[in-house]
């Protein structure tokens, strides 16, 4: 009893620092030196004036185009609407509508911080993503469009690790507590794809997750019927929230996007300079002769998009000596190699279906990332790997018995990259931001 209070108090600890190093950041740093964060907070602020979602000829949106010449409330995403309200609720006790709006976040954060607290020991493990990367930390600190639907996730996680068996008979019985369970995954499913698009590969995910509890238990009827719940109820959400922009935007002619983009975009990123071929050189590389593999060879990709997972901080300026990326590196491939292993040799009939789905939608994950950085805008930045974060968090929510087999080697290996955590954004990033 006393050795799981002192584990617990330890653990709560650990969130509570956590927590202060992003107030931290929240506080000290200036606007705007973190990645697109004027953009962001402009379609806040409007948030925090209006109720409504604006067409986009709405003369409101003025203020909102970025330098690519759209506006995030061009998009279905919900976030800046509750960000808006949330901020001006905490506004009077801030003082700045931009901090306002990164308290947002990290008041998602906080929430899951009390989550992980009142999961049950042997579930723990499921949110272990949160505290091995600062980058996570890092994106929870200012205002932006990716902590909501990370948050979302590990709201879904957090629901499947409560459910034991993980699929069965369905009855459709609100007083059902495992039913609720499932309309809450749907509820928040649906969230997640008007939040953010590049999580819709973590709704095909969950659906292939369905199927591995289907398999793990022997009972695919089961699962397909509790699949059915969840994307049901996720597809109404979505399509109502479609449904809506499409309503709002009934009169505005086709060609108003391409006319934005042309009067407020950054000159190299309006839609004539393109077509001329003399746009920013990270737009449209594949149009411009960039093969695919030179995304890696020549653009090294795959090594920035990793740096950027593990802490980096202002406009990817700051950032830790490429020996700490080595080492952390080092420590996540063996944090990775034996859960999967746990998984494998001890997840039962579901284990090696679980470790292939997750390596699948993974690799998904980092393809269409790499595919967006090819196509359309260079972005190696790992925070549009984030998904992988939350798959790898189900999967262990639903193994948490077999990854427990592990924690002689896992813990130590998770304790050594939340010290190092600690390390790049105290002392590289709180350290070097802009103030």
């Amino acid at each position: 009893m006393a050795k799981t209070a002192l584990k617990n108090g330890l653990f709560a600890l650990v969130c509570a620092a956590i927590l202060a190093c992003m107030c931290s950041m929240a506080f000290q740093s200036r606007l705007n030196v973190h990645p697109d964060e004027l953009d962001h907070v402009n379609a806040g602020r409007y948030f925090i004036k209006y109720w409504d979602f604006p067409a986009l000829d709405d003369p409101r949106l003025a203020h909102t185009f970025s330098n690519y010449g759209v506006t995030y409330l061009q998009q279905l995403d919900v976030v800046y609407f509750f960000a808006g309200k949330f901020a001006r609720i905490v506004l009077p006790f801030v003082g700045k509508d931009y901090l306002a709006l990164r308290f947002f976040n990290i008041f998602l954060f906080a929430i899951l911080m009390a989550l992980f607290l009142r999961l049950p020991d042997k579930r723990k493990i499921a949110f272990v993503p949160l505290f091995i990367t600062p980058q996570i930390w890092y994106v929870f600190s200012y205002f932006n469009g990716d902590a909501f639907p990370f948050f979302l996730t590990f709201c879904m996680v957090f629901i499947a690790a409560g459910f034991d068996p993980p699929v069965s008979p369905l009855r459709l019985d609100p007083r059902d507590r495992d039913f609720r369970r499932l309309l809450w995954l749907g509820a928040l499913l649906g969230m997640v794809c008007i939040s953010k698009q590049n999580y819709y590969v973590f709704a095909a995910f969950l659906l292939a997750y369905f199927g591995v509890c289907g398999r793990a238990v022997g009972d695919f009827r089961a699962a397909a019927k509790n699949a059915a719940v969840v994307f049901l109820l996720a597809g109404a959400l979505f399509a109502a929230r479609w449904g809506y922009n499409v309503y709002v935007n009934r009169t505005v002619r086709p060609e108003l996007p391409t006319q934005n983009a042309e009067k407020y975009a950054r000159d190299d990123y309006k839609p004539s300079a393109q077509e001329a071929g003399t746009q920013f050189w990270g737009l449209r590389m594949r149009d411009q002769g960039l093969t695919y593999p030179q995304l890696f060879s020549i653009w090294t990709w795959h090594i920035w998009s990793f740096r950027t997972s593990f802490g980096v901080y202002d406009y990817m300026k700051i950032y830790a000596p490429f020996i700490f990326y080595r080492y952390i590196g080092y420590l996540l491939w063996a944090l990775m190699g034996a859960l999967a292993l746990a998984l494998i040799m001890h997840g039962g009939p579901g284990g090696i279906a679980a470790v292939m789905t997750f390596l699948v939608f993974a690799g998904l994950t980092i393809f269409q990332s790499t595919w967006h950085s090819w196509v359309a805008d260079f972005q190696a930045q790992g925070r549009y790997l984030f998904p992988i974060g939350a798959m790898a968090g189900m999967m262990l929510a639903r193994f948490a018995k077999a990854a427990d087999r592990t924690l002689p080697v896992t813990m130590p290996l998770a304790a050594a990259m939340l010290v190092l955590s600690f390390y790049s954004f105290i002392c590289v990033g709180l350290a070097n931001i802009p103030r």
